[in-house]
């Protein structure tokens, strides 16, 4: 059987418990190797790690298109590139953006590619509105 890799794009680690009972994490950052069918279980049992790759990304993009994780092969991803490529956006399309996400997780995501950014004030805001409890600018 062919083996996919999983990444987990986000900053924590995801714990998976598989069909036979074994255990494996994946740390941020990195990947496991899971065939079809310890895929489409681990989807069966918690949806949300998958749908739309918010939290673990296949490498095999038409796998994740025909499982229906994504919506097409050529779907975005929410990493920290198009992170960046949407905050270089005008501040009318990035309020739009940060509308539709509502995650806490990417919430704190996008957080943190911000912070790495030099962001005009009204970005800044828009982001401080949302993720109240986070600190964007650094006391200097």
């Amino acid at each position: 059987m062919e083996k996919t890799r999983v990444y987990n794009v986000r900053k924590y680690a995801i714990g998976l418990q598989l069909q036979n009972g074994a255990e494996r994490v994946v740390m941020p950052g990195s990947f496991v190797l899971l065939v079809r069918d310890e895929i489409e279980y681990l989807a069966s049992i918690a949806p949300l790690l998958f749908a739309g790759e918010k939290q673990l990304k296949l490498e095999n993009r038409a796998l994740a298109a025909q499982l229906g994780f994504i919506e097409s092969e050529n779907a975005e991803t929410l990493d920290a590139e198009s992170i960046r490529r949407h905050l270089s956006q005008r501040v009318p399309q990035v309020k739009a953006w940060l509308d539709e996400v509502k995650e806490p997780y990417l919430l704190d995501a996008v957080c943190d590619v911000a912070a790495e950014m030099d962001l005009p004030a009204s970005k800044l805001q828009l982001l401080k509105d949302r993720v109240p409890e986070r600190e964007l600018v650094q006391a200097e």
